[in-house]
């Protein structure tokens, strides 16, 4: 269906007016009124699940399928629904009240950040929408550091004009995948300031100019900008994500850098580090299965078969 279809456009305006009710009311209270009102949007959540469950299922299975049971799947599954529920309206809540993400957001292995900008050629976030993601930004941009992220536009465009401007007063330095040139300009200047770049790589992207590796015992076409970057520029590559650390706390996980491989060219270096890092993605995921935002995508969209070269395939 086209993203411009009026199915879809009704849809997305339904979304975010939720999203601007549920900003509204969650700022009026403090944080034990807070947790109340989360019961209450319960109900929405279990109405968003029965339309959304059979596609999260049909993901769980393509990654599980031969390793769990489905009654452990349906767990995930509604474990997945609730934390990514009650992740939104924290994050709703944590928006206005900065304190908040410094008492609730802890850093493991800050020294391995930096260490890495102890280099001044910036630093390469490897990450994923994994866990608050953009409570792991808002913690990182508080302690100090200059961040900037690489995406993709919303197709709400309303949406996103909104969300951009609030990226922008809370110090997220937006840099859009698209158009590729001025990607790819902001980025390495980014990393010259000896900032960093976060670069989320669990998305599909496509057969044009993706790189098919090996993701939960399946070839997905994965974003290769991260390694690109990595091999033009020297900057070190780190994995950081954020997960669960108790009933309302996140730890953000801040991994040691990434040692890149060889291959015989910079293609085939470029493939293998890819595959590097989509092996540390999937380790989160394994460990972690219902805090993957993943679930929800079209992860294995493209088909390898549709894009074979001998070239891409893992050793």
């Amino acid at each position: 269906m086209d993203k411009n279809h009026p199915i879809k456009r009704i849809n997305r305006l339904i979304a975010r007016s939720m999203f601007f009710v549920f900003q509204a009311v969650i700022r009026l209270f403090p944080y034990p009124v807070f947790r109340i009102i989360f019961w209450i949007f319960i109900p929405f959540g279990y109405c968003f699940m029965l339309v959304k469950k059979g596609f999260v299922m049909g993901n769980l299975r393509t990654a599980f399928g031969n390793e769990k049971s489905e009654p452990e799947l349906k767990k995930i599954a509604i474990d997945y629904f609730y934390y990514w529920g009650k992740g939104m309206i924290e994050l709703i809540y944590l928006l206005n009240r900065p304190k908040k993400i410094v008492e609730n957001v802890s850093i493991e292995g800050l020294k391995n950040l930096e260490k890495a900008l102890s280099f001044q050629k910036g630093a390469i976030i490897v990450s994923a929408h994994f866990g608050s993601f953009i409570a792991m930004y808002l913690r990182i941009i508080q302690q100090g550091y200059k961040t900037n992220v690489v995406m993709r536009r919303m197709r709400d465009n309303v949406f996103e004009d909104y969300i951009s401007e609030l990226r922008r007063k809370l110090g997220i330095q937006t840099i859009y995948a698209l158009p590729q040139r001025q990607c790819i300009q902001e980025s390495i200047k980014a990393l010259r300031r000896n900032e960093l770049l976060f670069m989320l790589m669990d998305q599909n992207f496509g057969g044009e100019g993706g790189v098919f590796v090996d993701f939960m015992g399946k070839k997905a076409s994965t974003a290769p900008g991260a390694m690109v970057f990595a091999k033009r520029t020297k900057a070190p590559v780190i994995p950081m994500f954020i997960r669960r650390d108790g009933k309302d706390s996140y730890k953000i996980i801040i991994e040691p850098e990434m040692t890149l491989e060889e291959g015989e060219d910079d293609k085939r270096s470029i493939e293998l580090n890819v595959a590097k890092a989509t092996k540390i993605i999937e380790k989160y995921v394994r460990e972690y299965p219902h805090e993957w935002g993943g679930w929800m995508h079209k992860r294995w969209k493209t088909e390898y078969s549709e894009f074979p070269s001998d070239d891409t395939k893992e050793q």
